[in-house]
């Protein structure tokens, strides 16, 4: 019982996370000048994508915690939404990648270099999604979140703005996140699962206080 209760906290934290991902989508949206193909429609599709999987899969983890229906296929459900949502996690972390490489080496830096990624929260649990899979995704999660990070620091030495080294301290904590989730499956300690879930969404939340407070200032 203290595993199911263990995954319906985390598909709360997935469900509001989901909530604020849509939101920074929607702010992402709201500032993007019309006609302009830049680093803020990467970002609005990326948070949209993360968005919906998150709420999706925080939606069953959330039946499933809570013993809504069958067990059984509750559990076969979460488990394909969690694969399902860490490939469209990975394929956000792409655009991401896309946004930032084109910024950097095709339009060169702007104002709004900085705040390309962010990530929203990704609770996974390890007896459904098995160890090689989980894994394998925060491998590659942190992988692109090292290029991400190392483009972003291009991008900020030409602008030099505290706004750009605030983000970069944002995105550098979101990296922490993904390292503790990877550390809590070696070490098989899902109290680990919970800290890396709420250093995600701490992050998430810097980074649209971040997006917000850039629109001020512009």
């Amino acid at each position: 019982m203290a595993s199911l209760g263990f995954i319906a906290v985390g598909g709360a934290l997935s469900v509001v996370s989901g909530l604020i991902a849509l939101a920074v989508s929607f702010a992402a949206y709201r500032y993007l000048k019309i006609g302009d193909v830049g680093l803020l429609t990467y970002l609005s599709l990326s948070f949209a994508l993360l968005g919906v999987g998150l709420m999706l899969q925080g939606a069953m983890s959330l039946i499933l915690g809570l013993r809504l229906g069958n067990v059984y296929e509750d559990a076969r459900l979460t488990y394909f939404m969690g694969i399902t949502y860490l490939m469209v996690e990975n394929l956000a972390y792409l655009l991401l990648v896309i946004g930032y490489t084109r910024e950097t080496f095709w339009r060169g830096a702007s104002s709004l270099a900085p705040l390309i990624i962010i990530t929203p929260s990704q609770l996974r649990r390890y007896f459904l999604l098995g160890h090689l899979v989980f894994d394998a995704s925060q491998v590659l999660s942190i992988l692109l979140l090292m290029i991400i990070l190392f483009e972003g620091f291009l991008l900020s030495t030409r602008s030099g703005s505290s706004l750009s080294r605030l983000v970069l301290l944002a995105f550098t904590v979101l990296l922490l996140a993904h390292v503790t989730m990877l550390y809590a499956s070696a070490t098989m300690t899902p109290f680990y699962y919970i800290v890396g879930e709420l250093v995600q969404f701490a992050s998430f939340l810097l980074l649209l206080a971040f997006l917000i407070r850039w629109y001020r200032v512009e």
